[in-house]
C-alpha cells in the first residue's frame, strides 16, 4: 500500500490544476464508459437470452408431439432408431443437443453436434413433458425432453466486449503510466531545482549546469526564471549598497557638519576660559616688573609668581589637549578605545566650565566609576555637549535664576545608563517625537540648524548600537542614553 502511494499518490501533490483537472476528466470518462458498457453488455444479454429463450420454447413447442407420436409408435424399437430420430430433428431444428429421458428418468436416447460443450454458460437449455397422442380428453406423459441451442451471437458479442475492455484497460493503462512517467519527468528536475535553490543567498549564483537547454521546454523557462530572479535580486542588492553608501556618506557629513558648529561654540567658550588665566599671567608679569624696577624683588616671591603662571598655562593646555581630542576623526581605528563614561562627561564639562560660570549653572555630576563603554571618546563627548548645550540655551531661554543640569549614570543588565537632566522647561507635547528628526529645530534659524540632536541620536544607534529617548520631567527635559557596557578584555 505504501508503495502504491508513494508511486502513484504522492507524486500528484506537486501537479499542476491543469494537469490534475486533465486526469480527472479521463479517470471519470474511463469510468462512464466502463460502467455504460457493461449496463448495455448487460441489456443486450437480457434481450438477446429472452428471445432465444422464447426461440427454443417455439422450437419445443414443435418438437415435443412429433417425438410423443414416434415414442408412443416405436416404443418397442432399439433405441439406436430413436437416436437416428433425434439426429433427424438435431438438424432439422439446429440444435446442439437434444436427449429424451422416461418417467423414470432414464437416458433412452440422446444426439448432439461435435461442437456442443456440456455445461457452456452461452448454451440456452429447455426442459419439457412429452405426451402420448391425445386419445379422446387424456393424455398420459411418456418422459422428459432436454434440448439445447448455443447462443453463438451473445458468446461472439461477449468475445467482442472482453477484447474491447482488455483493449481500453491497456489504453489507460498506458495512458497512467506515461502521465506518471511525464510527472516524473517533470517533478524530478523541479526537486533538483529546489535542491540548488534551497542554500540560497543574495550575492550566490545559480548554475543550473545539468538542464536542458530547449527553449520550448517547460523546465527551461522555469530555470530562466530563477536566472532572471536571482539577477533582479543581485541588481537590487547593488542598489541597496550603494544607497547605504551614499546615506553613510551622508550621515558623515552631517556629522562633520555638526561637529564644526559645535566647534564654534567651544571656540567661544575657550575664549571665556583663556580669558582669567591671561589675566592672572598679566598681573604676575606687571607685579614682577613693578617690583624688579624698584628693586624688591624676592626670590621666594618670584618662584610663587612663576608657579601661579605655570599653573595658569597648564590649565590652558589642558583645555587645548580637550579640545584636540574632540576634534580628532571619530572613523580612524587608533581612536577606538575602551574608556570611562566619567571621563568623557568631565571632559566635556571642562569645555563648558566658563559658559557655565557667566550663566551661573549648577552642574550636579553623580557618575559610576565602573561605568565604561568601547569606542571613540570624542563621539560620546560631542553628543554629551550637544546634549548639554541644548540644555544651556533652554534654561537661558526660560530666563531660570536658579538653573541646573544633572548627570548621573549607571550599570544596569550589562548596559550603561547615562541621564542627563536640567530645569529649562522642557518640549511641546507636539514637538517631542520629531526632536531627533534631521533639520527639526524649535529655536530661530539663527540660532540652531536641527541637526544637533539627529546626530546624538545617529551616535548613539549606529556608532555604539545603543539607543537615547527624551521624556518630560517635573521641571525639565530629560534624556536617557543606554549603550553597552566594555568588557576589560576590550581593552
Amino acid at each position: 500500500m505504501n508503495i502504491l502511494f508513494n508511486k502513484f499518490v504522492k507524486p500528484l501533490g506537486g501537479v499542476s490544476l491543469q494537469r490534475k483537472l486533465f486526469m480527472f476528466v479521463v479517470i471519470a470518462l474511463s469510468l462512464i464508459i466502463i460502467v455504460g458498457g457493461g449496463f448495455i453488455y448487460k441489456l443486450v444479454n437480457d434481450t438477446i437470452v429472452k428471445s432465444e429463450n422464447t426461440h427454443i420454447k417455439i422450437i419445443a413447442e414443435s418438437l415435443t408431439p412429433r417425438v410423443g407420436v414416434w415414442y408412443f409408435i416405436n416404443s418397442h424399437v432399439d433405441s439406436l432408431d430413436m437416436n437416428d430420430f433425434l439426429k433427424t430433428m438435431l438438424e432439422t431444428y439446429k440444435l446442439e443437443y437434444i436427449a429424451f429421458k422416461d418417467n423414470n428418468g432414464v437416458l433412452v436416447a440422446e444426439s448432439k453436434t461435435i461442437n456442443y460443450i456440456p455445461n457452456d454458460p452461452y448454451n440456452i437449455v429447455y426442459i419439457t413433458n412429452v405426451y402420448t397422442p391425445k386419445n379422446g380428453h387424456t393424455k398420459n406423459i411418456l418422459g422428459d425432453i432436454e434440448i439445447v441451442n448455443s447462443n453463438d451471437m451473445l458468446k461472439e458479442l461477449s468475445h467482442k466486449y472482453t477484447i474491447a475492455g482488455i483493449l481500453f484497460a491497456a489504453l489507460l493503462v498506458l495512458y497512467l503510466y506515461l502521465e506518471m512517467s511525464l510527472l516524473k519527468g517533470l517533478l524530478t528536475p523541479l526537486s533538483r531545482i529546489a535542491t540548488e535553490i534551497k542554500g540560497y543567498m543574495p550575492g550566490d549564483k545559480l548554475v543550473f549546469e545539468s538542464f536542458t537547454s530547449n527553449k520550448d521546454d517547460v523546465i527551461f523557462e522555469i530555470v530562466n526564471g530563477f536566472r532572471q530572479m536571482q539577477q533582479n535580486i543581485d541588481i537590487a542588492m547593488r542598489e541597496k549598497e550603494i544607497e547605504e553608501e551614499n546615506n553613510k556618506s551622508k550621515d558623515a557629513f552631517l556629522l562633520k557638519q555638526s561637529r564644526f558648529i559645535e566647534m564654534g561654540t567651544m571656540i567661544s567658550n575657550i575664549s571665556h576660559q583663556w580669558k582669567q588665566p591671561l589675566n592672572v599671567i598679566e598681573l604676575c608679569m606687571t607685579d614682577l616688573t613693578v617690583k624688579n624696577m624698584l628693586g624688591e624683588v624676592d626670590l621666594k616671591y618670584q618662584e610663587k609668581l612663576f608657579k601661579e603662571i605655570h599653573n595658569q598655562v597648564e590649565f590652558m593646555s589642558k583645555t587645548i589637549d580637550v579640545f584636540k581630542n574632540f576634534l580628532s576623526e571619530g572613523s580612524g581605528k587608533k581612536n577606538i578605545e575602551r574608556f570611562s563614561i566619567q571621563r568623557a562627561v568631565l571632559e566635556s564639562l571642562q569645555l563648558l566650565d566658563s559658559i557655565l560660570s557667566n550663566k551661573k549653572i549648577i552642574i550636579d555630576v553623580n557618575m559610576d566609576k565602573t561605568s565604561f563603554a568601547y569606542g571613540v571618546i570624542s563621539e560620546i563627548e560631542q553628543a554629551v555637549l550637544i546634549i548639554l548645550n541644548n540644555s544651556i540655551d533652554a534654561i537661558t531661554a526660560k530666563n531660570e535664576e536658579n538653573g541646573k543640569i544633572i548627570i548621573e549614570s549607571k550599570v544596569e543588565n550589562g548596559n550603561n545608563i547615562v541621564k542627563i537632566s536640567d530645569n529649562g522647561g522642557g518640549f511641546n507635547d507636539d514637538t517631542i517625537d520629531k526632536i531627533f528628526d534631521a533639520y527639526f529645530t524649535t529655536k530661530h534659524q539663527s540660532q540652531g540648524t536641527g541637526l544637533g540632536l539627529f546626530i546624538v541620536k545617529t551616535i548613539i544607534e549606529i556608532n555604539f548600537n545603543g539607543t537615547i529617548d527624551a521624556y518630560n520631567s517635573k521641571k525639565g527635559a530629560l534624556f536617557v542614553i543606554k549603550i553597552p557596557l566594555a568588557r576589560e578584555e576590550e581593552e
